[in-house]
């Protein structure tokens, strides 16, 4: 190749070079940030990973209590040593509220606003306590009555047991039979005798555990407890007004 060729060659390419957009000197600060920020970089890393060890390294060694004392896997630190179980004592149920007023004067029996004449035949067999409990209640059960092989068991509809303090029985229910049957009771059980009509509803008010306050108004002459609203049983009077 001639000299003339190389040289039109030379400034053919020096017409059409694209100058640098950054000169030699812009490069090499370039290089220079570029290895910086490396640097940097690794050395965040290492300071990072350093202060993960130590965290971990210091969960470790505190596993344990000041005390030296080891924890079973899963138990609170705060959680108290077990002790031996307190005997829980048993809770003493307070008697219910009373849910009716036997008057053994008035020869009546009040539940809820409602006064139920108690047959006369029963009084001779009336509780003398403060207080009767309802115990059991049957809508048709026998009554229990001595061994006596000439009084045949009478079954009563709407039977409810009532107990008093002491434990003796008094029985309340529809009075549909004799009452001579009532001789065939032992000497310490009540009776509290009622129309079909009041013993149904009585049966179907009281509740096992409920109270009957029991206590005794003196009339004021013969003639106070004919005068008493009977609902479903007959009104006795005095002989004087009979007929």
């Amino acid at each position: 190749m001639s000299d003339e060729l190389a040289d039109a060659l030379r400034e053919l390419a020096a017409q059409h070079e694209t100058p640098p957009r950054v000169d030699a000197a812009g490069i090499r600060d370039r290089a220079r940030r570029r290895s910086r920020r490396r640097r940097a970089t690794v050395a965040l890393g290492t300071a990072a990973t350093a202060a993960c060890v130590v965290t971990a390294a210091a969960f470790t060694l505190h596993t344990e209590d000041p005390a030296g004392k080891r924890q079973l896997p899963g138990a609170s630190s705060q959680t108290p040593a077990p002790t031996a179980a307190t005997p829980t004592p048993t809770p003493t149920h307070p008697s219910r509220p009373a849910s009716g007023l036997l008057d053994l004067g008035l020869h009546t029996l009040t539940v809820r606003d409602r006064v139920i004449r108690v047959d006369s035949n029963s009084f001779g067999r009336s509780p003398s306590d403060d207080r009767l409990t309802v115990v059991s209640k049957a809508d048709n059960a026998v009554l229990p009555l001595k061994g006596d092989p000439t009084i045949e068991e009478v079954k009563v509809p709407y039977l409810v047991e009532l107990r008093a303090p002491d434990g003796k029985p008094v029985y309340a229910g529809a009075l549909t039979f004799d009452a001579k049957v009532l001789e065939g009771l032992s000497d310490d059980t009540g009776w509290l005798g009622m129309s079909f009509k009041d013993a149904q509803w009585f049966y179907d008010q009281v509740r096992e555990g409920d109270g009957i306050e029991v206590t005794s108004t003196v009339p004021p002459d013969a003639g106070a407890i004919a005068a008493v609203p009977a609902s479903g049983a007959a009104t006795t009077l005095p002989e004087t007004e009979k007929p």
